[in-house]
């Protein structure tokens, strides 16, 4: 049986649930095949070409297809694709890692952005400003995202003590809000609201 472009792809992503991103390469990815390197190189020359069409096939998991301009509130509309982007990345270990810094300029990636920027525009944004907010919502959304799918055994770190110190008045007056002890859902919503509403 010939090995395909689409069975690299799967068996990568198979890797990556099992090992993480750190352990993700085109030799792990033909030992999961039982193939050689060669084999698996022919279809995705490098690691990064690897990870830029797994980056790639999880912005494809966005649907957008039933977003119809017009048929809701252009607005609302942005805060679905960027909370379907957000859960395309979750459901994938390490997905907000590796989806960042790629851009494959594939229809999949570009549709998702036509969606969003078409949508700010329809809701009166200027170009340049739907430009860069769809960024913004781009940006925040991989960072969280990445934050998230990072475990840590102590999340707080010395902050507390720092805080105590006296050195932070104005943290120190935001307290735990400033520690982030919300829940990362709602971190994320708060965020969306926050760069989708008008000043």
């Amino acid at each position: 049986m010939r090995m395909t472009q689409s069975d690299v792809i799967e068996a990568a992503f198979a890797v990556l649930e099992e090992e993480g991103l750190e352990r993700l390469s085109l030799r792990g990815v033909a030992r999961r095949l039982d193939a050689h390197l060669n084999s698996v190189s022919w279809q995705v020359k490098t690691k990064f070409a690897l990870i830029e069409t797994m980056a790639d096939t999880i912005v494809g998991e966005v649907a957008v297809d039933d977003l119809v301009a017009g048929g809701t509130d252009p607005v609302e509309r942005v805060a679905v694709v960027a909370r379907r982007y957000r859960a395309a990345m979750l459901a994938h270990r390490d997905g907000g890692r590796l989806v960042a810094g790629t851009f494959t300029g594939t229809g999949k990636t570009l549709r998702v952005a036509e969606v969003i920027v078409g949508s700010l525009l329809e809701a009166g944004y200027a170009e340049a400003d739907a430009a860069r907010l769809c960024w913004a919502i781009v940006y925040f959304t991989i960072g969280l995202t990445q934050e998230e799918q990072t475990p840590s055994d102590n999340l707080h770190g010395n902050a507390d003590d720092l805080l105590s110190s006296g050195a932070y008045p104005a943290l120190t007056k935001v307290g735990t809000a400033l520690l982030l002890d919300d829940p990362f859902d709602t971190r994320f919503e708060y965020g969306l609201t926050r760069l989708l509403s008008r000043p």
